[in-house]
């Protein structure tokens, strides 16, 4: 049997073959870090490579470098690319783009996720060749403009952002930056955070939009000025390809150039340009040059919604005879309906996606892609042309074409903002497996293929698109019908087990979540010493990802930093509406050394609308089969860490002890009432980290824990867990999980047994 679209079905099978090889561990098509020269590893080295793509931000600079080499006795020996970062004050040598620069500092292996839903840096960073990271502590340029392509783009890129600056001012600027230039480092947090809420991020990455816009614009002005079609065609194709490295290469640019290349071609050896084939065929060429971007969100959202419109639109909205209306009104409703029918048609692609990797969806982001998408073009032309015209003196003529840009951005930041103070603006779904996502894209393709076969069937019959009456009965209601199940099952977010705990990987910290039904959860604790912005990074993350909507109540153990920074994101967020989860209560506990810490959690959970309780010795938590009982404080002049809430969980026969950083005198009294009553446990959360000064002997011969899991951070300044302390738990042959090892520890109640799983496997306590 022929094919019909080879590119297509090769396309597929390369996937296919990548994901394949990727299982299998081939380290070309996977994440399995590269081996460094022996002795370099822990050891500070000397690199030398070519700048290609520069980050500037406040206190630090992140140039990114190819043609690496590591110089260790004289001799060279290559290595990927490296992400260098270094402080702003050391790089006192100003580089560029195509610079030949050499560092000298510790090159480090690129971290996989630590927890569910965490951003991984690995697969993000390994897609882009990058496959190391360095923090120089010296710099020096060895030779400027060592690759003049990269040095003119990025005097280019450059010159283009002053000019967007002069005539946008701050506070736009940074938008039209990463609109126009791929230049998110001046868009902001807020603003990132506004797009998403309104669920058009995807207008800040250079994708096929900017192409059709620029690419068959300057076509189009090349012929009008008389320039003969061929000439056009090759330099605007041209233009398109040092565009798009201009703007960082990235998968949805280097897509679309391939696209516009192919389209070019077609157009001027007056072939046909077939939509799918030259997809295809982008898609062959990128996963060619670097496998790893088949498990890149922006790669398979943009091929996914160019798929949408090429597949999924024909089918579901057939072209119609009718007469183009030539009144206004007729033609604004027409441009909405078919704006309806291509969101639709993108969206059937990309639900799965975004479910997948952002795990929430924006609940007016339909209704907003249909009114903004339409004016995406006037805003990319007044940006590149305020950019172009802003370089010369005379700041009016950048200023008049820049006036439609910046209407069109504050409209933007208004109607995000307006979405932001909407009851339901964020919904949290959680991540479907992939098996949900195989079962939808099955019986999506199912009723795409049913439709088309019964289109293709009435055509053969009349000269007429389809009828009513050559439609089997059966196909609206059970095409509806699979349709509900297909969407069902990729929302469907059922709970592991009876009772899932999880203690999270949030580097020298503490935070646990208690599970009992789908959507909600109790924490405890919930901060970090060592990693930046531990709640918004590792917390929510995680928490969307599990498709966690409301918190029923966060205990507080005490008010140390690595215990509550992260806590206080959570109910800052909230509070500013900046994520859809609600917090409904704080349990925290009273201590007289840090009750001005505690006033000021009290304050924000008031203002996020949380209520707050106090808890101490006897006080008892209980939803359903679970029981929280808090064995102390008993007193409130204790020392901080002395003084942590101790709590004690239990549900169908199964107990976990969570004990803060307890040690001295609070480590004394929980001895005494375990003693006292039997308190025994089959999970402890190891006190203050590991330390040796906290769960002594005695503790641990009247609790005997089954296993014992140990938050920390990797290579901490502490010294935890202690070597005095590990050894007392193997001593009484205590299973250990160590959060700096194993990443995140999620604990499973399945019947009479225990599942503890991690990043890196399963076990399980009988």
């Amino acid at each position: 049997m022929r094919v019909k679209r080879p590119l297509c079905a090769a396309a597929v099978i390369w996937a296919a073959a990548i994901w394949l090889l990727g299982k299998a561990g081939v380290p070309f098509f996977s994440c399995t870090s590269p081996a460094l020269p022996e002795g370099v590893k822990d050891e500070k080295v000397l690199v030398t490579g070519i700048v290609y793509q520069k980050d500037i931000y406040e206190t630090i600079t992140n140039l990114y470098l190819k043609k690496t080499n590591l110089i260790i006795r004289n001799k060279e020996y290559p290595i990927d690319n490296i992400k260098l970062t270094i402080e702003n004050e050391i790089l006192t040598d100003p580089t560029g783009q195509g610079d030949m620069a050499a560092a000298w500092g510790e090159v480090e292996e690129i971290p996989e996720a630590a927890n569910p839903g965490q951003f991984d840096e690995k697969i993000y960073y390994y897609a882009r060749k990058v496959k190391w990271y360095m923090d120089g502590e010296e710099f020096q340029v060895l030779r400027k403009e060592r690759d003049m392509v990269l040095a003119i783009q990025g005097r280019i890129k450059e010159k283009l952002a002053r000019g967007i600056q002069k005539v946008f001012g701050s506070e736009k600027s940074g938008i039209m930056e990463a609109m126009v230039l791929g230049e998110k480092g001046n868009l902001g947090q807020e603003n990132k955070l506004l797009f998403q809420i309104m669920g058009i991020s995807h207008v800040l990455a250079i994708s096929g939009t900017h192409l059709s816009v620029l690419g068959w614009g300057l076509y189009k002005v090349l012929i009008k000025c008389h320039l003969p079609i061929k000439a056009s065609g090759i330099f605007a194709a041209v233009a398109m390809v040092f565009y798009g490295g201009l703007t960082g290469n990235q998968a949805a640019a280097v897509r679309a150039v391939i696209m516009f290349g192919v389209s070019v071609g077609a157009l001027l050896g007056k072939r046909t340009y077939d939509f799918l084939s030259a997809l295809s065929l982008a898609a062959i060429l990128i996963l060619a040059e670097s496998p790893l971007y088949l498990y890149d969100s922006s790669f398979l959202l943009s091929f996914g919604a160019i798929l949408g419109l090429a597949a999924v639109h024909p089918v579901l909205f057939p072209p119609k005879r009718k007469r183009s209306s030539r009144n206004l009104t007729g033609r604004i409703l027409s441009g909405f309906e078919q704006g309806v029918c291509s969101s639709i048609s993108v969206w059937s692609i990309l639900l799965p996606i975004t479910l997948y990797f952002f795990c929430e969806l924006s609940v007016w982001g339909f209704l907003v892609n249909l009114l903004i998408l339409p004016t995406v073009g006037i805003l990319l032309i007044s940006g590149l042309a305020g950019g172009i015209l802003g370089l010369f003196p005379a700041v009016f003529p950048g200023q008049i074409v820049a006036i439609p840009g910046i209407v069109l951005i504050e409209s933007y930041i208004q109607g995000g903002k307006f979405l932001q103070e909407l009851p339901v603006f964020l919904w949290i779904t959680g991540r479907p497996q992939l098996w949900q996502c195989g079962v939808y894209y099955g019986i999506l393709a199912l009723l795409l293929w049913t439709k088309s076969r019964i289109q293709k069937q009435n055509s053969g019959k009349k000269k007429i698109l389809l009828k009513k009456e050559y439609i089997p009965k059966w196909f609206p209601a059970g095409s509806l019908a699979a349709l509900g199940l297909s969407l069902f099952l990729l929302f469907f977010r059922p709970l592991e087990g009876s009772l899932k705990v999880t203690f999270l990987d949030v580097g020298q910290g503490d935070c646990a979540c208690i599970q009992q039904e789908p959507g909600r959860c109790y924490l405890i604790d919930g901060g970090s010493s060592s990693v930046s912005k531990a709640g918004q990074y590792r917390i929510l993350p995680f928490l969307k990802e599990q498709g966690i909507r409301q918190i029923d109540g966060i205990f507080v153990s005490h008010m140390d930093e690595d215990h509550v920074n992260g806590i206080m994101e959570l109910l800052e967020m909230s509070r500013d509406r900046k994520t859809g989860l609600k917090i409904d209560r704080l349990f925290l506990s009273k201590c007289k050394e840090t009750e001005k810490q505690r006033e000021k959690l009290e304050k924000a959970g008031k203002e996020a609308g949380s209520q707050i309780f106090y808890m101490k010795k006897g006080s008892v938590v209980k939803k359903e089969n679970l029981k929280i009982l808090c064995l102390s404080p008993e007193e409130e002049n204790m020392e901080s860490n002395e003084g942590s809430q101790a709590l004690l969980a239990e549900a169908e026969g199964f107990s976990f002890l969570f004990t803060g950083d307890i040690e001295g005198r609070g480590e004394g009294q929980l001895l005494s009432i375990c003693q006292e009553e039997g308190i025994t446990c089959d999970i402890l959360k190891v006190a203050h980290h590991g330390s040796r000064n906290s769960t002594s002997e005695e503790l641990l011969n009247v609790i005997r824990p089954e296993a014992a899991v140990i938050s920390c951070g990797e290579d901490n300044l502490y010294g935890h867990p202690h070597q005095e302390l590990l050894r007392r738990l193997e001593d009484r042959k205590i299973q250990i999980f160590q959060t700096e090892n194993t990443g995140a520890v999620s604990v499973v109640l399945e019947k009479e047994k225990i599942q503890v799983s991690f990043q890196y496997g399963k076990s399980m306590v009988e």
